[in-house]
């Protein structure tokens, strides 16, 4: 990866909120990178290299304890700003000049994001997930050995439904794939009137039947999927029962790797949350065989590379908005 590549101005999760508390630091790995997410003792989160300047050793094999960072190899410490503070080799001369190298960090969506170029952008669009922190299920992050860009593009997609997902999200032999709208702009793509026949369509309903979803992509690495709520014969409102919005995104630990993190918000105040966290791990469990399986790992953007059918759209669409922004990180062309 080139320092240039425009993937480094976008945000990634690499923490849930409540895994990070004051005094504690939490290595991790993006961008083909070692880093560190700290927190001292004041509350105050910053993201380092874990890569100690003096002779390479990774920073996180010492100790943090909320005011320094120590390395475990010489014991160089430094302050939270990242400035080296203390050479015990040394214990007299102030160092000058030596500092770790940072990254930008924020909090958003109940994860702590980070981004590690220059010039970042936006977080992904999930105004669900921004509003409804109480009706919100944070689900544990799971490595995938896959490129981001193949695990968003198999969340787009609505066809492997009755084969990977058979007694949950579809079934044989209900597996065509109904046109749909595809909108896309500098910002955002949507894949909308998206429906699809399920056995069980939701809480309220009597047998199976139509499920309508939308999607969304304003982030290379990530994406939402909107449902919504199925009535008693499937295909009509209920209060809101059943529906819910998916926020997944994974943060690339190299092009062929990642981290996948998601969280669900449940339109249904009594729903239940423990219900809905099972289910979600249950279905994305499914996917991972079939992802981690695709050849070549990096997603194919040229349209010559792979074979396509009509249901296909959303998927091309999402190839194309990738070329669009710049993303080369994850991707591969002829």
């Amino acid at each position: 990866m080139t320092l240039t590549d425009s993937i480094r101005d976008e945000w990634f999760p690499v923490a849930r909120a409540g895994d990070l508390e004051a005094g504690r630091w939490l290595p991790f790995e993006l961008l083909d990178e070692r880093w560190v997410l700290a927190c001292d003792n004041a509350g105050r989160v910053e993201v380092f290299v874990d890569t100690c300047p003096h002779r390479g050793a990774r920073i996180t094999l010492g100790d943090f304890d909320g005011e320094r960072l120590r390395c475990g190899y010489h014991g160089w410490q430094f302050d939270i700003d990242g400035h080296c503070i203390h050479q015990p080799a040394h214990p007299d001369r102030r160092p000058a000049g030596i500092r770790l190298r940072t990254a930008e960090v924020r909090a958003g969506y109940g994860f702590w994001w980070v981004c590690a170029g220059d010039r970042p952008r936006n977080l992904p669009l999930a105004p669900d997930h921004a509003a409804h922190p109480e009706r919100t299920v944070w689900l544990d992050p799971v490595r995938v050995e896959s490129s981001g860009p193949r695990v968003i593009e198999n969340f787009l997609d609505l066809a492997h439904f009755p084969f990977v997902h058979e007694g949950y999200l579809g079934q044989e032999p209900y597996t065509e794939v109904i046109g749909y709208g595809v909108e896309a702009d500098d910002q955002e793509l949507r894949l909308t009137d998206c429906m699809f026949w399920q056995p069980d369509p939701g809480p309220a309903a009597s047998g199976g039947g139509p499920v309508r979803y939308q999607y969304s992509v304003s982030h290379p690495y990530a994406a939402t999927l909107t449902k919504v709520p199925s009535g008693s014969d499937g295909d009509g409102d209920s209060d809101g029962v059943g529906g819910f919005t998916i926020l997944i995104v994974a943060s690339p630990v190299t092009e062929t790797a990642c981290v996948v993190w998601r969280s669900t918000v449940v339109d249904d105040t009594g729903a239940d949350l423990d219900a809905q966290r099972a289910f979600n791990e249950l279905i994305f469990s499914q996917d991972i065989d079939v992802v981690e399986s695709q050849r070549p790992r990096r997603l194919p953007t040229d349209p010559r590379m792979e074979s396509h059918q009509a249901a296909d759209a959303g998927s091309l669409a999402y190839r194309r908005w990738l070329r669009a922004r710049g993303i080369r990180y994850g991707t591969m062309s002829v």
